[in-house]
């Protein structure tokens, strides 16, 4: 027996009607924005002369970080700042850069508070008080269980700041009991 042929007609229609079922997604090339938002360096961002924008990227709720960068300015070889002006932020060191203008700036950064934390610290120059640096910090503080951030590069965690109520101190005080 010779099996008939099918009907084309009915044929395209079925391949027809796969066809308009499937679907192709195409990504988008990223833009410059996105691509340096995702970056590992801490992003520096003059606003003026005296001023800049210091984007740490993410970092997590009750973490104390150790954080070094290298600072652009022309306001003398050395640097200070005042030690009560922000809580949250302390200067550790100040060194001019071998290759010229410009400081690498170590400081202390303690996230206390969950969201998006925007913290200032001044500098002055210590040849010519009336030369200043202010630089605002931004980070996106991750709270107690959301996670782990990958940290950007001269961003260390040098402590966890432990609350009574928290369950991590109740497991250490079991373990030295």
């Amino acid at each position: 027996m010779s099996s008939m042929p099918k009907n084309t007609e009915d044929n395209d229609h079925a391949s027809h009607s796969q066809q308009q079922h499937l679907h192709a997604h195409f990504q988008l090339p990223a833009s410059e924005d996105d691509l340096n938002a995702h970056d590992s360096k801490i992003l520096l961002e003059p606003i003026d002369d005296e001023k800049f924008n210091v984007r740490l990227g993410f970092l997590q709720y009750k973490h104390v970080y150790e954080v070094r960068f290298n600072l652009p300015d022309d306001v003398g070889d050395e640097l200070t700042s005042d030690p009560l002006q922000n809580l949250n932020v302390k200067i550790e060191s100040t060194e001019p850069l071998k290759e010229g203008k410009g400081h690498t700036i170590v400081l202390t950064f303690r996230a206390v508070k969950e969201k998006i934390m925007q913290e200032s610290i001044t500098l002055q120059s210590k040849s010519d008080p009336r030369k200043v640096i202010l630089l605002v910090l931004h980070a996106r503080v991750l709270g107690k269980g959301k996670g782990t951030p990958s940290l950007k590069k001269g961003i260390h965690c040098v402590r966890i700041e432990w609350d009574e109520e928290s369950d991590a101190s109740d497991c250490f005080k079991c373990i030295l009991s």
